[in-house]
């Protein structure tokens, strides 16, 4: 993966911009799109996703396991950015280092009050820039 890339997706998804989501799909090509709001790329490898909600998120990656996080930003000219960063489901935790790890994001949050149910643990497939237009 280019390494730029690399480096805007980690510092986007850390930043749990309200215009973060994740999309998923079903076994019947269902489509899904939930707003995430506390996410961690911990590394070249690997994001952290708090879930407290997105239930059909949740029961998609469960059925599939792929998913697509895009982090879309504008400026005041009104052009866009952003990137597409494209996953595995590798874990799904309700305990241990990243669990606490993820808890303790939640809990820096406006969503603290809500009980974190799992903290599902993604293994990064591709990375790409939020639009592939040329000129």
């Amino acid at each position: 993966m280019e390494r730029s890339l690399v480096e805007k997706a980690r510092e986007l998804l850390n930043r749990n911009l309200l215009t973060t989501t994740l999309s998923t799909v079903d076994k019947e090509y269902n489509v899904n799109v939930a707003v995430i709001t506390v996410v961690e790329m911990v590394d070249d490898e690997t994001i952290l996703c708090a879930r407290f909600g997105a239930e059909q998120t949740y029961a998609n990656l469960k059925e599939t396991g792929k998913g697509v996080f895009m982090v879309l930003v504008t400026d005041e000219q009104g052009r866009k950015d952003g990137v597409r960063v494209y996953v595995e489901l590798a874990e799904d935790l309700t305990e241990g280092p990243y669990y606490d790890r993820i808890k303790a994001r939640l809990e820096a949050t406006p969503y603290r009050d809500f009980p974190l149910k799992n903290c599902l643990v993604f293994k990064i497939i591709g990375i790409a820039p939020i639009s592939t237009l040329r000129r």
